[in-house]
C-alpha cells in the first residue's frame, strides 16, 4: 500500500496536479511604514473610533487592531484577553458581546494625569471588527493582529471571510489594504493557507537580546512577509539579517524621536507608534535633510 501510495504522489508530481505552495507576497520597500498602535491612543482611548479617526487624519498608513472573540462568537477590537466589569476581571471568551458592551474604554484613558482626557471619550464602547470595517471601508489600511488564537479556534477563517465581504483582500493597492500578524506561527500559518495573497507578520518579544537565526528567519519567510520586534532590542545586524532572509521589520512601540532617529539609521521598513503625528513630521524633516 505505502508503495502505491508514494507511486500515486509521483505520478502527480510529474503531471503537474500538486499545486505548489504560494510564496509570501513582498511587502512595498516603500514608504516607510507609519502604524497607528491601537490607533492614535496617545491622544485618544486605545481601539475606538476617535482613536482611528485620528491617526487617519494624522497620515498613518495602517491602523492597528488588535483581535478577540466573544462567547458569542463576534470578532471585537481591544488589547487585552480580560477586562474587569463590576469588580471582577472577566475572559473576553467567556462574556457575550451584550455583556462586553458595559464596559468603558474610556475609563483607563481619562485619568487625571493625562492631558488629553476628556468626557466626550465617556460613551465609548468596544467596537467589533464588523463595526471598524463598516465605519472606515477602504479609505485606511488594517493591520490585525489575532490575539490569542488558541483561545479562539476558527478565528482565522473567520477573520478571512469577514474581511473578503468587505472587499478587502486581493486587491491592487499601492499598500496592502490589510497585514496580519500574531506571535503563533500556526495561526500565521494557517492564514497563510486561507489567503496566500495576504502579508502576515511574525511577532516577536525580547527582554534583552533578539535570538533569530538565519536558518529560523527562513522558516518564517516561508508563510510571512516580515517581523514584529519590540524596539529596544533591534540592531543594525538584526535588520541585516532579518532583510537577507527577504523579510520586512516593523519594530513596536515608538514614540521618541531619538529612538526613531536611530532605527531609520539601522535600516528599519516601518514602526508603530502611539504618535503618528510625531513620527511624520520627523520623517517629513529627515527627508528634507536628506
Amino acid at each position: 500500500m505505502k508503495v502505491l501510495n508514494v507511486s500515486i504522489l509521483l505520478i502527480l508530481f510529474l503531471s503537474g496536479c500538486v499545486p505548489a505552495v504560494q510564496q509570501p507576497v513582498p511587502l512595498p520597500s516603500e514608504p516607510f511604514l507609519v502604524i497607528a498602535h491601537r490607533g492614535a491612543s496617545a491622544y485618544a482611548p486605545a481601539h475606538t473610533f476617535p482613536s482611528y479617526e485620528l491617526a487617519i487624519e494624522m497620515g498613518a498608513h495602517y491602523i492597528e487592531l488588535d483581535l478577540h472573540r466573544t462567547k458569542d462568537g463576534k470578532l471585537v477590537v481591544l488589547h487585552n484577553d480580560s477586562i474587569e466589569l463590576n469588580g471582577h476581571e472577566v475572559e473576553i471568551d467567556e462574556i457575550s458581546s451584550d455583556v462586553l458592551s458595559a464596559f468603558k474604554p474610556a475609563e483607563e484613558f481619562n485619568q487625571p494625569t493625562n492631558e488629553y482626557a476628556s468626557q466626550k471619550f465617556a460613551s465609548l464602547r468596544v467596537p467589533s471588527l464588523e463595526q471598524v470595517l463598516r465605519e472606515f471601508g477602504d479609505q485606511t489600511n488594517y493591520y490585525i493582529e489575532i490575539k490569542s488564537p488558541d483561545r479562539y479556534p476558527g478565528i482565522e477563517r473567520q477573520l478571512i471571510d469577514q474581511l473578503s465581504d468587505h472587499h478587502l483582500l486581493d486587491r491592487d493597492d499601492p499598500l496592502p489594504k490589510v497585514i496580519i500578524q500574531s506571535f503563533s506561527s500556526d495561526s500565521l500559518k494557517e492564514v497563510h493557507a486561507l489567503s496566500p495573497g495576504t502579508p502576515l507578520i511574525q511577532l516577536y518579544s525580547f527582554k534583552k537580546k533578539a535570538k533569530l537565526s538565519p536558518a529560523k528567519l527562513k522558516k518564517v519567510s516561508r508563510y510571512a512577509s516580515g517581523i514584529g520586534v519590540n524596539a529596544s532590542v533591534v540592531t543594525e545586524h538584526l535588520v541585516n539579517t532579518v532583510h537577507e532572509s527577504g523579510l520586512a521589520i516593523h519594530p513596536f512601540t515608538v514614540n521618541e524621536i531619538e529612538q526613531l532617529s536611530s532605527l531609520i539609521s539601522m535600516g528599519i521598513d516601518g514602526v508603530f507608534t502611539d504618535k503618528p503625528d510625531l513620527i511624520i513630521t520627523s520623517l517629513n524633516q529627515h527627508k528634507s535633510l536628506n
